[in-house]
């Protein structure tokens, strides 16, 4: 969707340099008797037919790529994907393309409806500056909500529609904000220092009907997808790297009876494969909340306790200390209580905590197959749920569970994927009922998955990019008229055609350095968004790979505008004067 309204920033470009070539035309056909509406009306029936051609041609071309999905989906799904056409799907995808593409183009069409009769009499007439047209703020507005109506049906809800359509927004306006600094900026500093091509490069992209801002927009913005992705990936990479570390364990049995200890520590030593450890596991039901029973609380509809805190199976445990994985945040750690102790001081994880709304010093009743236990909140804990061992909501003190019926969960870290299946096999042969998870099997299967889906995302980063260029290719076209002219004028002055393909070469290098370093520095900042709010971990993004995306960008920009400017430069002096005059 952030490619079909770039591509609408393309199509706006384009139809803002054919709107200006058509000015005299308009001024005709009003001294004609036209009216305003039907001036205008004759450019919007040639933009409606060409988008509905065009989009056409893109849903052919989505019905084509959708045959080649199931052999994209081949290793996510179990079962073979039945591939149908959509006849919603089609309509949709044309009325996007469609209605994106007319709304970005009346914003300059509309402007000929003002264009005054003189004009075609008197080609020095210039008009009066004029107010903001209203119509082009109730376009801009419109074309606002109907991306926020697409973004909140698309992701099913108007807030998250409303920070789609802000993020949006705001991305666009930064972009643009940066690429005009940095143009502007380097106006006043470079040509201190850069020979006569690179200057003559530099003030072109302040060359009227040149649509730097569009393109350097278009560039930018899928610099900012390529290094936000890239960052993304980076980071979750990294976390799922230090979760299979060299001291993190990568393999759990759960379910180990009491009796199948010395058996399954005996298979441990075996195989060579460390323990790290054997948590004992109660497992137990919520009972009352700060003496309301559960049922009570479900029933009653102003309560805010979610359902599955109230029905869930707790499995809880029993130790004398804080694991590696857990912070104390409120309150005081109670290492050991006696049997009888009524209440049971215990510590709480903090997030269950605030789900069932509540704090050190209130009560919870457990049951354990229908003994009920009174509990009291004695400290609240932070839990890192990301890392590799068994956590918990509830931790009791030494000195009370002890007795009560209970299995272990054994940790341990494999040295190889040979000598984890060795082990789960002789598991399996000994102690059916014990459930064995390789972790370091699920993680990489994690990192194959997540590999996929940036390569998939890195194509869609790479489509809108596409975009980009095709922005740019409507940009250079727009401004071909100027720069045949810009030539002539040089070359009749001494300008080799070297300089000036050098100083189209500088240009191009500026365009595509100003909008890929702030695509760049937007996704950096997205990426730690991302890492900070979503993730919860710290950024973790490599300068080179970022690097080489700024470069890659940058080359591009320039080969795509040379080669739209090399007839420009091929074209005889002769022969461009006489087809100007």
């Amino acid at each position: 969707f952030v490619a079909v309204l770039l591509a609408g920033v393309g199509v706006a470009s384009v139809t803002y340099v054919y709107a200006k070539e058509k000015t005299q035309a308009a001024a005709l056909l009003r001294c004609i008797g036209a009216r305003p509406r039907d001036t205008v009306s004759v450019y919007l029936l040639q933009l409606f037919f060409l988008t509905l051609v065009c989009s056409a041609a893109g849903v052919g071309l989505g019905v084509w790529a959708q045959s080649y999905l199931p052999e994209v989906l081949k290793d996510f799904l179990p079962v073979v994907p039945t591939i149908e056409i959509s006849p919603v799907g089609i309509a949709a995808g044309v009325g996007i393309g469609m209605t994106t593409s007319f709304l970005f183009a009346l914003l300059p069409l509309i402007s000929l409806r003002r264009i005054s009769p003189l004009m075609a009499l008197r080609s020095s007439y210039d008009e009066e500056p004029r107010a903001k047209d209203p119509l082009v703020i109730l376009i801009v507005l419109l074309i606002g909500v109907l991306v926020l109506a697409f973004a909140s049906a698309t992701l099913g809800s108007l807030r998250q529609g409303l920070v789609f359509t802000g993020a949006v927004l705001l991305v666009f306006v930064l972009l643009a904000l940066l690429a005009r600094l940095g143009a502007l900026a380097m106006r006043q500093v470079a040509p201190r220092f850069l020979a006569f091509s690179w200057r003559q490069g530099l003030s072109n992209l302040h060359r009227p009907s040149n649509q730097t801002t569009a393109v350097m927009l278009a560039i930018g913005l899928g610099t900012f997808l390529l290094v936000t992705l890239h960052g993304a990936q980076d980071t979750l990479l990294r976390q799922v790297d230090r979760r299979i570390g060299k001291n993190e364990p990568n393999l759990v049995l759960f379910d180990v009876q009491n009796a199948q200890r010395k058996g399954i520590g005996a298979l441990f030593s075996r195989f060579e494969i460390p323990r790290h450890a054997e948590v004992p596991v109660v497992t137990m039901r919520l009972a009352a909340v700060k003496g309301r029973r559960v049922e009570e609380i479900r029933a009653d509809e102003k309560s805010k306790i979610p359902g599955w805190a109230l029905r869930r199976e707790y499995r809880s445990t029993y130790r004398g200390a804080l694991s590696g994985t857990e912070k104390l945040v409120k309150g005081d750690w109670i290492a050991k209580a006696e049997e009888r102790a009524q209440p049971i001081p215990v510590s709480v994880e903090k997030g269950i905590a605030e789900t069932l709304g509540v704090d050190v010093g209130d009560s919870l009743q457990f049951e354990i197959q229908g003994v009920p236990i009174n509990t009291l909140v004695a400290n609240l804990r932070e839990v890192d749920w990301q890392r590799v061992q068994p956590n918990f909501f509830v931790v009791f003190p030494e000195g009370v569970l002890e007795q009560a019926p209970q299995f272990y969960a054994v940790v341990g870290r494999a040295p190889s994927s040979q000598a984890s299946a060795q082990l789960q096999r002789a598991v399996l042969e000994r102690f059916p009922n014990v459930s064995a998870i390789d972790l370091s099997l699920i993680l990489s299967t994690l990192n194959a998955v997540l590999d996929r889906v940036a390569n998939a995302m890195r194509f869609i980063a790479w489509f809108t990019l596409l975009t980009g260029f095709a922005v740019l290719a409507s940009a250079v076209v727009g401004s071909r008229g100027h720069r045949v002219r810009e030539s002539i004028l040089l070359r009749t002055l001494g300008a080799a055609r070297g300089q000036i393909f050098s100083s189209i070469v500088a240009e191009y290098v500026f365009t595509g350095a100003i909008a890929s370093v702030a695509g760049a520095i937007l996704g950096i900042l997205a990426s730690w968004g991302l890492s900070y709010y979503f993730f919860g971990t710290a950024i973790s993004i490599a300068p080179l790979p970022i690097v080489a995306i700024v470069v890659a960008v940058t080359a591009a920009t320039v080969v795509a505008g040379a080669l739209g400017c090399l007839g420009v430069i091929r074209r005889p002096v002769l022969e461009a004067l006489r087809a100007e005059a």
